[in-house]
């Protein structure tokens, strides 16, 4: 089966970050850890796993958080082929807010703790638009 491939925008806008609060001592996003997006999550509750690569993460110390306070914004563009096994549901995609799964990977690849390692202070929705190609 032949088809275009269908481009998605995930994005989480610098006006509306999360917000948290950093515990962990051997490092801090953006130097010693790097913020991960490891799955969107749809209104319908679809999970999306994206990719190590799929979408690209910022992290900033918050002006306003004080001591430990960090933002994160993401965006990041993913093709789906007629034949991935979420084109289904990509298809019915228009333009909605999506929740998402959010980790901070070490150098050496731990996973931060929530809770223990860091704390979510303010996670907002993020939006999912598909971009279709004309004449394609």
């Amino acid at each position: 089966m032949s088809g275009p491939n269908v481009l998605v925008n995930f994005r989480l806008d610098p006006e509306h970050p999360v917000r948290v609060r950093w515990l962990a001592t051997d490092g801090v996003p953006g130097d010693g850890y790097k913020p991960q997006v490891t799955a969107i999550v749809l209104r319908d509750g679809s999970r999306l796993a994206m990719d190590t690569s799929a979408i690209v993460e910022q992290a900033a110390p918050d002006p306003a958080g004080g001591i430990g306070g960090y933002l994160v914004t993401f965006t990041g563009m993913v093709g789906y082929a007629i034949d991935h096994a979420d084109r289904a549901r990509i298809d019915r995609l228009e333009d909605e807010e999506v929740s998402y799964e959010l980790e901070f990977v070490s150098e050496d690849g731990r996973v931060a703790a929530i809770e223990r390692d860091y704390v979510v202070l303010d996670q907002p929705r993020a939006n999912a638009r598909k971009l279709t190609r004309r004449n394609a």
